[in-house]
């Protein structure tokens, strides 16, 4: 069969849709995966090497990089999480609806079917007036409303408050997004929707939620349609590469370290590296351990490395975080999962939305420091964090035990199975 696969956002967003483009070319179909990244990042050398078509609908481009750095600050700077992907979509789905859009539109008249980003809703405009077959595939499980699931971002005041406040959820989420998603849907002829997290975010087909089974156990009153399928783990060529330069000695001439990464949360201007390095740092001397700090520059002497301390731009997670002692990250979804992975405990210091709603799902498994926030971090905080976790052996086990139960799941395969079955109507 051919199938389009289309999606938008970080890295982590992008990552499981390569997953995906594997396994399905590997089940014998032509894929077709058209990404948005939004800060352009190039995965045409997984298309090569798997064998799928892929186009790019480039993301809106900043003015400047003092322009870049505000919107991030703005962004940051944000306590509600609600307010904070309402800026997101302003800045970095908004300019570029209309492309994505094209580009959906070409992606159905060639494909017997699409999976998209829930957060696509011009996929699945296109999709319907063409009358494609379309799944939709989320990368966090807080998005489905359950009378056994607490709704994260209020107080958990007990089972009988889920309803009430999966409610005013209802309500914020509807009141960001349903206006953007009807626009392009009366524009186009077709009705109105009225609930984004059972319309717009789930398709009506099959719903795919690419968390590990270990992490998310599949609430009884859910519809068939949404579907655990694990987490969908990049393929192996993204954890290939070679490690770089003097990390195996490093690795191997102490205790584990710790490493450091806020992932894509981190942009790239010389001011917020050093701001947040330097926290890094500060807090490595306070706990007294080893670390590796993940600084996104092509060029790391402008933060040349201190005694005990080896500074990286990127490394194979697959094969650096079993290594490590824990992980201090920004809880991106793949990067948290990554962790569970390669059996580590985790500090989460949270910037945006969801990454609030994994630390306290690492909180809650036993595996995590207390969450922190970025806006306002300051190294002592980090620093007792890090001995706590360092300290309570239990976490490691914990997580260790979750990365065993991962180690059997394929949620790639199970997520191609569920296509072939529920989509393509096969078996």
């Amino acid at each position: 069969m051919k199938l389009g696969l289309q999606v938008w956002g970080s890295e982590g967003d992008v990552a499981p849709f390569t997953a995906l483009a594997a396994g399905l070319v590997d089940a014998g179909h032509e894929v077709r995966l058209v990404v948005t990244d939004n800060l352009g990042r190039d995965y045409s050398r997984l298309a090569r090497r798997f064998g799928f078509e892929m186009d790019v609908v480039a993301a809106p481009k900043m003015p400047s990089a003092e322009e870049t750095e505000r919107i991030w600050r703005e962004i940051i700077d944000t306590r509600d999480p609600l307010r904070q992907i309402g800026l997101i979509l302003k800045y970095g789905f908004d300019p570029v609806i209309e492309e994505m859009y094209a580009a959906a539109k070409e992606l159905c008249a060639r494909s017997d079917a699409v999976v998209g980003h829930f957060f696509l809703f011009p996929l699945a405009v296109a999709a319907e007036k063409a009358g494609v077959p379309i799944a939709t595939l989320n990368v966090v499980h807080n998005c489905i409303p359950s009378r056994f699931m607490y709704p994260a971002g209020l107080p958990n005041l007990g089972r009988w408050s889920y309803p009430f406040g999966w409610g005013l959820i209802r309500l914020s989420v509807n009141r960001l997004f349903l206006r953007r998603a009807n626009a392009l849907r009366t524009r186009e002829g077709l009705k109105a929707q009225t609930d984004v997290m059972r319309e717009t975010w789930a398709a009506e087909r099959l719903n795919l939620i690419a968390v590990s089974q270990s992490i998310c156990k599949r609430p009884p009153d859910w519809e068939e349609r949404h579907q655990v399928s694990g987490f969908l783990f990049p393929p192996a060529v993204l954890h290939a590469d070679d490690l770089p330069a003097g990390l195996e000695d490093f690795l191997n001439d102490g205790p584990p370290p710790v490493y450091f990464t806020f992932g894509s949360l981190m942009p790239s201007t010389l001011d917020h590296i050093e701001e947040t390095v330097s926290i890094w740092r500060d807090a490595v001397r306070m706990t007294g351990c080893r670390a590796i700090l993940q600084v996104p520059r092509s060029d790391l002497s402008a933060s040349a490395s201190e005694p005990g301390e080896f500074l990286v731009a990127r490394t194979p997670y697959l094969r650096v975080f079993p290594r490590c002692g824990m992980i201090v990250h920004h809880g991106g979804s793949g990067t948290t999962q990554s962790t569970l992975r390669a059996g580590k405990p985790s500090v989460i210091v949270a910037h945006i939305a969801d990454q609030f709603f994994w630390g306290a799902e690492l909180e809650r498994m036993g595996v995590a420091g207390r969450t922190l926030r970025r806006k306002g971090l300051r190294a002592k905080a980090l620093a007792r964090e890090i001995r706590r976790v360092l300290a309570e052996p239990g976490m490691g086990e914990r997580a260790g035990e979750i990365a065993r139960r991962m180690a059997q799941e394929d949620g790639v395969r199970t997520a191609v199975e569920l296509i072939e079955k529920r989509l393509l109507r096969r078996g």
